[in-house]
């Protein structure tokens, strides 16, 4: 890694826990093959009443900007001093730009990574297609309304019955009659919504380490035709991909997200286009040499 000075710009990552995160190796990687100087930190808030504490320093030194992960994707909205359309609507961002005159600024790059992700690795159609997602926090917030800004059919959003009704509500505000909330707890109506669908998405965290064993769905719901996504990508193998791979479903894992929304956050931090390439090697590296495609 280059040498930090006094010129270096930092970027942090926001989150906890962070012990399973490959940012900080592949985005550092990246900025030294492109000569750019900057250095990418992972930062661990165990405690929520520390985040505003850590976000204040932040303003105060030599940073470029920072990328927020679980569990604060929704809780760092109210430290920002503005954010995109898209941020705003979605209340959640995952990329904070430290602006010229010092206010934050918030972007959201994930539901743009999935997307792209998904439709690079599988040509999946996404207007007029049904989605079944699992987990309305970020992560499913910011996918959830990309998928209804790129007129999905139907999108079924399974969670906790108060998180995936006011998604769901939200959702129907700007396109009307799109998304259906299923609590986790009426199983007979997911597996109802699961016979329909054409993707199938876990953004719930369930199968990442801390709970390895655990998955979103029954087994005996995924079919063949399927294409199924987990916006986890360590472990690389969920139990929920590995389950839908020996049904016959086509299984994508969270890599090619994490390398399409690093490539549109090192852009917004630096100005520089997306380093796509050197990011994709950097991941598959830093992941353990898995393919990121």
């Amino acid at each position: 890694m280059n040498p930090i000075t006094i010129n270096t710009k930092l970027i942090a990552l926001l989150g906890y826990p962070l012990g399973q995160s490959v940012s900080a190796a592949s985005h550092n990687s990246v900025y030294e093959k492109k000569g750019w100087d900057c250095c990418y930190l992972p930062v661990e808030v165990e405690k929520p009443e520390n985040l505003g504490k850590i976000i204040s320093g932040i303003r105060h030194m030599n940073f470029a900007g920072f990328a927020v992960t679980k569990p604060y994707k929704i809780a760092v909205m109210k430290y920002l001093d503005d954010a995109d359309e898209m941020t705003r609507l979605m209340g959640s961002c995952n990329t904070v730009v430290v602006q010229e005159d010092g206010s934050l600024k918030g972007y959201n790059t994930d539901g743009l990574g999935a997307l792209r992700s998904i439709q690079e690795e599988t040509g999946v159609e996404i207007p007029g297609n049904t989605f079944l997602c699992f987990g309305a926090g970020g992560a499913g917030k910011s996918i959830c309304m990309e998928l209804a800004l790129h007129k999905a059919g139907r999108i079924y959003i399974s969670d906790f019955e108060t998180p995936c009704r006011e998604l769901a509500e939200q959702i129907n505000r700007i396109s009307p009659g799109t998304a259906v909330a299923l609590p986790v707890t009426d199983r007979a109506a997911v597996r109802e919504a699961a016979a329909q669908c054409g993707v199938m998405m876990n953004l719930s965290g369930l199968g990442m380490y801390g709970h390895l064993d655990e998955t979103p769905l029954e087994e005996a719901c995924f079919l063949p035709r399927q294409i199924c996504f987990d916006a986890t990508y360590n472990p690389v193998r969920t139990r929920f991909l590995r389950e839908a791979e020996e049904a016959g479903c086509t299984a994508v894992n969270g890599l090619g997200m994490l390398v399409y929304q690093a490539t549109r956050q090192i852009a917004l931090w630096t100005g520089h286009e997306e380093p796509v390439t050197e990011m994709r090697e950097a991941m598959s590296e830093a992941a353990g040499g898995v393919s990121t495609v």
